[in-house]
């Protein structure tokens, strides 16, 4: 199964910001292991669970998540 075709900046965020994996799933409402998922780039998350994450993250959702550039 390939990656999902987004990147994102969740983990490089999280750590900035001094949260837990735990921290971010609270606020966001979903499983740590979702959080997991997400960071790894194996599980896009759904538009309301990218927008919280923002939210929580203090960022706009454009700058946590982007298309990956196809290879050429």
């Amino acid at each position: 199964m390939a990656p999902p075709p987004v990147e994102n900046r969740v983990r490089e965020l999280r750590t900035e910001r001094g949260m837990t994996q735990e921290d971010l799933a609270d606020l966001v409402g979903v499983a740590r292991q979702s959080i997991i998922s997400i960071e790894k780039g194996r599980f896009l998350p759904s538009i309301e669970t990218a927008l919280k994450l923002a939210a929580a993250l203090a960022t706009p959702v454009e700058d946590l998540f982007w298309l990956r550039k196809k290879a050429r």
